[in-house]
């Protein structure tokens, strides 16, 4: 019987798994069961997602970023004011706020 990398992992225990191996388990799941039923699989779905809303916005800032004593600094160009507003790592867009976190590699 052949063992794919997803049945070993199966057979652990969800407690000891790694965050990497619980996603793999998870996305062969979601892969298989979309492939039963003739579904799209979710990655697929969402990349789609993102192209309609990406189609109906009508304006597009470009956003710089820079790397500054291991920081993330983000600026926006200064030829037009925009509703949206940039600090060091944050973005404010209406009423939301968007905090940009590095990780390393």
């Amino acid at each position: 019987m052949k063992y794919s990398k997803e049945t070993k992992i199966a057979e652990k225990l969800l407690t000891d798994m790694s965050y990497d191996e619980f996603q793999t388990l998870i996305d062969g799941y979601i892969e298989r069961t979309s492939q039963q039923t003739g579904e799209m699989p979710a990655s697929t779905f969402f990349e789609l997602l993102f192209e309609k809303l990406v189609a109906r916005t009508q304006q597009t800032i470009e956003i710089t970023g820079r790397i500054i004593n291991n920081q993330l600094v983000l600026s926006l160009p200064e030829q037009k004011p925009s509703s949206v507003q940039v600090l060091d790592n944050q973005i404010v867009v209406g009423n939301q706020r968007i905090i940009v976190k590095l990780e390393s590699a």
